[in-house]
């Protein structure tokens, strides 16, 4: 009796629909699999390999998730509500409270977040790592207009002091003086320990007093140039702080035009920048390799995960089981607990089927690769109209090759090519891998890196939540392992979320611009009064001095740091360590569950077909879904090994029992 307990009733119109046997894989359209005799392809001489692979599902380009992600890029600080702080800070400070901090955008929004995305994914020398739930291209997209936004902004208002400065020279100049007095006599402190010092005794006191008299006497004669001066300061100042306000202004404006046009309303936002070719070229090379089915793993507290997919990795679990006969004279024992075990009529095999030894005898011989396809096909049922509950949302079946952290570096991250086509014409869309993709389930599956997995993913809650479950399956000494391994993609933090703004809301944002662009020159001013102070250590330290040294320093660990080669996921870096909402949650788990159950309720079935004894697998399998629980007051997990058995592990606070 098989363990196929879900059938599904697929229209013929639906991308998923199956028109030939269940256990066959060409059933599936778009997904050929041609079979080539085992006399012509080396393959242990243990039958033949495919030559093809499932492919991923086009990545969704207007969904909610990637739409957030690029409108964040153009995310500004909102002045207001810092101007607001500052004032809480002070009522905090007076009614003896605990100081709240000033708001900021952080590094998952504005500027740092640009500056991140073009370093570590668009400029970089490694090849982008796969994209879950969203689509890399127009995040790019508006990351590259988000940079060439800012550096515009930075010239124009370059030109704007600089033209100012030339229109007001003797007020240039004594902005830069009352800035330096400013800083070292008030804010350092000179003036108040001199007067200090001069107060202590009557000799310093007459010290400070002919001090004083003599930079009068100096100063005397050129009052009116000071006096003339300080009115032409007075005027940059004014005309300084209204056109730097003005060029902030049309800034803010031009970002909420840009999240504006990811707006829901638009079915079709733009994924290329415009006048960039060369920043075109790149994002069209990553959305190519974006496409290549290789996926990175690293280890990460204990816990092996693939970079991209989530950083909720749970453990990978799976059974392992040595190939029985179903009829064998030492499993009566075993039949008599284990009711459910469908009896089977004895079978006795001919010698083609003969090939796994005695003690597999009535076993028919199959591959790794036959058995991937039965579950890919029956996994992929999910997606379609099923008859007693409700399909799967949006669930991709697809194949992945798993590549170590310390060798993505070294993979080729732009595509080649066509062959006699132009160059800037077109890209060769050829996967570099394929050819390993398709070689690998043929070889013998320990001592190789690299490894194929048959990945099952959903995508839930607008793409907020993505679930992805890799299997992979092993025949090696008459064992069968079949490891399965669940990431949780979890939904981005709130600092990296910014829709755009409609109706009063959008009106009001952008009657308040002017506001928050006076508060922009303020912090301009504030940053170039810094800059200015500490250009001026540097030099009175020397030009080789160790503050100069220093900083020297900083700015080439920043370039060293921008691009390891460890391949790094974009959403991964804005998103949640997992879900927190309760029910996000509950929907992770029972879509892993789902996955996992099918795909071992196909193995199950698979094996049944094929002669093989099922019982450890079925046990072992239901240690894996259902044998999680918390053991007494020290927070530890007890869950179902793949030999049947359970293990032990601390976790730690934050972490919750999964398996």
């Amino acid at each position: 009796m098989s363990l196929l307990f879900w059938r599904a009733s697929v229209p013929g119109g639906s991308p998923h629909a199956i028109n030939a046997g269940p256990g066959h894989a060409e059933a599936v359209p778009g997904i050929p699999l041609q079979r080539v005799s085992s006399k012509s392809t080396a393959t242990d001489d243990r039958g033949s390999v495919r030559t093809t692979y499932a492919k991923r599902d086009e990545p969704p380009s207007t969904n909610k998730v990637t739409r957030l992600l690029a409108g964040v890029m153009h995310e500004r600080v909102n002045r207001i509500g810092q101007a607001r702080d500052l004032m809480g800070q002070w009522q905090d400070r007076v009614r003896g409270r605990k100081k709240r901090d000033i708001r900021h955008l952080g590094p998952f929004a504005g500027e740092e977040l640009v500056r991140w995305t073009l370093d570590n994914v668009l400029n970089a020398r490694k090849r982008p790592a796969p994209s879950f739930g969203f689509s890399l291209a127009l995040v790019l997209t508006h990351g590259v207009a988000a940079q060439r936004q800012r550096r515009l902004r930075g010239a124009v208002l370059a030109g704007v002091v600089g033209l100012v400065a030339v229109r007001h020279p003797w007020g240039a100049v004594a902005l830069v003086v009352m800035a330096v007095l400013h800083h070292y006599l008030l804010r350092v402190g000179l003036l108040r320990a001199t007067l200090r010092w001069g107060f202590s005794s009557v000799v310093p006191l007459l010290l400070v007093v002919a001090g004083g008299y003599l930079a009068w006497t100096r100063l005397q004669p050129h009052t009116p140039t000071l006096a003339f001066a300080l009115r032409d300061s007075v005027a940059a100042a004014v005309r300084t702080a209204l056109l730097l306000a003005s060029v902030y202004t049309v800034d803010r404006w031009t970002a909420l035009a840009y999240l504006a046009s990811l707006g829901p309303w638009r079915n079709n936002p733009t994924a290329r920048p415009r006048l960039a070719p060369r920043a075109a070229a790149r994002i069209a090379e990553c959305e190519v390799s974006e496409g290549w089915q290789s996926v990175p793993y690293r280890k990460e507290d204990r816990i092996n995960r693939f970079v991209g997919a989530g950083l909720d990795a749970w453990r990978a679990t799976g059974p392992r089981i040595q190939l029985t006969a179903a009829r064998r004279a030492d499993d009566a024992e075993d039949n008599k607990h284990d009711r459910e075990e469908p009896t089977r009529r004895s079978r006795i095999p001919n010698e083609e089927e003969n090939l796994w030894g005695e003690e597999t005898q009535g076993i028919r011989k199959f591959e790794a690769d036959e058995l991937l396809d039965k579950v890919r096909d029956e996994v992929g049922r999910l997606s379609g109209v099923l008859v007693e509950t409700h399909a799967l949302p949006n669930c991709d079946v697809f194949e992945a090759l798993a590549v170590p952290e310390s060798r993505w570096k070294k993979l080729p991250r732009k595509p080649a090519r066509k062959a006699g086509v132009l160059h800037r014409k077109g890209l060769d869309e050829t996967w570099p891998e394929a050819r390993e993709m398709t070689e690998e389930g043929g070889r013998a599956p320990s001592g190789h890196h690299s490894r194929r997995y048959l990945a099952a993913q959903v995508v839930d809650w607008d793409g907020d939540i993505v679930v992805t479950v890799f299997a992979h399956a092993a025949l090696e000494g008459k064992t069968l392992h079949f490891v399965t391994r669940p990431h949780v993609l979890a939904p981005l933090k709130d600092e990296a979320r910014s829709e755009p703004a409609k109706g009063w809301e959008l009106a009001k944002k952008i009657l308040l611009t002017p506001v928050d662009a006076l508060g922009d020159t303020a912090a301009l001013a504030l940053r170039s009064h810094t800059g200015l102070v500490q250009a001026l250590d540097a030099i009175a330290s020397g030009l080789l001095g160790r503050s100069a040294q220093q900083q020297v320093a900083t700015v080439l660990d920043k370039a060293e740091q921008r691009d390891t080669g460890k391949p790094v996921g974009l959403r991964e870096h804005c998103a949640l360590d997992e879900p927190e909402d309760m029910h996000q949650i509950e929907d992770a788990a029972r879509h892993i569950s789902i996955l996992q159950s099918r795909m071992f309720s196909t193995v199950s079935a698979f094996l049944d077909d094929h002669g093989v004894y099922t019982g450890d697998f079925r046990r072992q399998a239901a240690d894996v879904v259902t044998k999680i629980f918390i053991n007494g007051d020290h927070n530890q997990v007890n869950t179902g090994t793949m030999q049947g058995g359970q293990a032990q592990g601390a976790e730690t606070d934050n972490t919750q029992p999964k398996g």
